[in-house]
């Protein structure tokens, strides 16, 4: 299936069950991550396993075979991209509390909403999630809560909540970059089509529980991550830095982004951003094998609030 078929043309819609990459919480809409966690007793039967950089809870019957050492590698990865903002992850610990299953996580101590995936709780270094039975979906799930806990605390440290884009952007680029290879949002990014490319100036405006369908909000998350990837490369990071910081204090978004990037706001930044990923897909788009994309899409009904498995599997034209 040609590229030059599926240009502008990809239909992206949400599932519960779709083996890729978990996206967790919606801790921006209800703030849920400043939150305290509630007080864990003893209705779960806890097995602790510590690493140099993890206590890591988990429920008495599941055995989490080389967890540590895999949240150890995921650590790694982290600490070089997301540590300038929790300089405390290299010598304080972060706890994990890993249930055997949703059922369990959905039932137990720290009282999640029905519709959640996962817990950050950066006042107490704290991250929730549940065993889905695959290593990968676990590493993600950890990666996504663990870039939450680490760049809210960075804003809470002045009271402050990060801009939803900004926190879900990098949660997200964290988590495609938990997988040994490409990871799914990379492979998506290349073939976003350009009409459901939002303006930035409107892009930066909207929150997630303003959009009326799936189809938006997988838009929105895919426009997120290319957002926050293309001010987070590899020699624009300490630019990014400052972006964050700027925005932390109260800096406007606009003048914030001259200061940091040259960039004319929002619209000077719009251009730029387009012709990087116009680049970018020409860059990247060298491995598109046979069996991937295999299918449309395939996102289930959700609600807003809710973050779930998504699967970049891609994908027919759209007729």
């Amino acid at each position: 299936m040609g590229r030059e078929k599926l240009s502008g043309r990809i239909f992206i819609r949400l599932t519960y069950n779709m083996s890729a990459t978990l996206i967790l919480i919606l801790c921006s809409a209800l703030n849920l991550a400043a939150a305290e966690p509630a007080a864990v007793h003893s209705s779960t039967v806890w097995h602790v396993k510590n690493s140099p950089h993890f206590e890591i809870y988990h429920e008495s019957n599941w055995s989490p075979g080389s967890i540590s050492l895999e949240l150890e590698r995921l650590y790694g990865k982290l600490r070089l991209s997301v540590s300038m903002f929790a300089p405390w992850m290299v010598k304080e610990k972060t706890k994990i509390y890993i249930y055997k299953d949703q059922d369990s996580y959905l039932k137990g101590e720290f009282n999640p909403p029905k519709w959640s995936k996962g817990l950050a709780y950066f006042s107490q270094k704290t991250v929730v999630i549940f065993d889905s039975g695959d290593m990968l979906k676990l590493r993600a799930a950890a990666s996504h809560e663990l870039s939450h806990l680490y760049f809210e605390s960075f804003y809470g440290e002045y009271l402050k909540y990060p801009p939803q884009w900004l926190n879900e952007g990098l949660a997200v680029l964290m988590e495609d970059m938990s997988y040994q290879d490409e990871g799914p949002w990379t492979q998506a990014l290349k073939y976003f089509p350009r009409e459901n490319v939002l303006p930035l100036n409107d892009f930066f405006r909207i929150r997630i529980a303003q959009l009326s369908s799936d189809e938006q909000i997988g838009y929105w998350y895919l426009e997120s991550f290319g957002v926050v990837s293309y001010l987070f490369r590899p020699r624009t990071r300490l630019q990014f830095v400052n972006l964050c910081s700027l925005l932390r204090k109260g800096e406007p978004l606009e003048s914030a982004l001259w200061k940091s990037y040259r960039l004319s706001g929002s619209a000077g930044m719009d251009r730029s951003w387009r012709e990087w990923l116009r680049t970018y897909e020409n860059k990247n788009n060298r491995a598109f094998s046979a069996s991937y994309p295999t299918d449309n899409f395939n996102f289930k009904k959700i609600e807003f609030s809710t973050f779930t498995l998504t699967n970049f599997n891609s994908a027919r034209p759209r007729r």
